[in-house]
């Protein structure tokens, strides 16, 4: 319950710093260091070189220059343009000096910055809790009775993004073995494809993971260099996902 009133405190705290700063500044800010962050990697190598030239130095360190220069320069112009032009559409008054709307969505977005690093955190350790074991044991970070935590194993961002192709495969093995669902699967396009790979049929084949995707061990599948490798393919994962959806289809 402790780590829950933190986590509320850190939103609020922040969400009034977002009041005080508006949204048009934040916003500025963010899009600014996207621009700068694009524009100095593909012009810092270009003005590098004349860089190095103009002060007499080894290229390398015109490339750094001018990639930082850029960064800077860009961030600051984007931001102090965008951030005018936000204020002076979100702001009332004659001189603009009603910031009511500004300050409102500035302390959402503020909250809503530190709520999502808040959750991408917990995920982190409610993910490692779950899936990594050491000695035997599973280890425990989070405090019992926490409702943040139980929220982030419910809904943890690692597993609904970069790990979701394994509840897939898991799925797509479940319905293979099913003889009514493999006849759903058999002419769908994506499972032919999954079939054709070799490395699906080698994880098919491995008696520990055979028992593994029985029971839905997700943990354990994780811990198997060979499923990482095979949902870190793109075109896998869409197959898997394309192959689950196929086997949950009515007949």
């Amino acid at each position: 319950m402790v780590i829950d009133l933190i986590i509320l405190g850190l939103v609020l705290f922040f969400a009034l710093i977002g009041a005080v700063t508006g949204v048009s500044r934040q916003v500025a800010n963010l899009v600014g260091l996207a621009v700068a962050y694009f524009t100095s990697r593909r012009l810092g190598p270009l003005a590098g070189p004349h860089l190095a030239e103009a002060l007499g130095g080894p290229l390398f360190l015109g490339v750094i220059l001018g990639t930082v220069l850029l960064f800077i320069c860009t961030w600051l112009a984007v931001r102090y343009a965008l951030g005018a032009l936000l204020l002076r559409i979100l702001a009332t008054g004659q001189h603009n000096e009603h910031r009511g709307v500004d300050r409102f969505l500035g302390f959402v977005l503020g909250g809503a910055k530190m709520g999502l690093i808040a959750w991408v955190v917990l995920s982190a350790i409610a993910f490692f809790e779950q899936h990594v074991v050491i000695a035997g044991r599973r280890v425990g970070l989070s405090p019992k009775e926490s409702l943040s935590i139980e929220v982030a194993r419910r809904y943890n961002l690692f597993e609904l993004t970069q790990f979701a192709p394994v509840k897939n495969l898991v799925e797509v093995a479940r319905a293979a073995s099913d003889p009514k669902r493999a006849g759903q699967l058999k002419d769908d396009p994506a499972y032919k494809a999954l079939r054709k790979d070799p490395r699906f049929q080698r994880l098919l084949q491995d008696p520990k993971l055979k028992q593994a995707l029985a029971r839905g061990d997700t943990a354990a599948l994780l811990r198997h260099d060979g499923v990482l490798q095979l949902i870190q393919d793109p075109d896998v994962a869409a197959r898997l996902g394309a192959a689950a959806r196929a086997s949950e289809r009515e007949p």
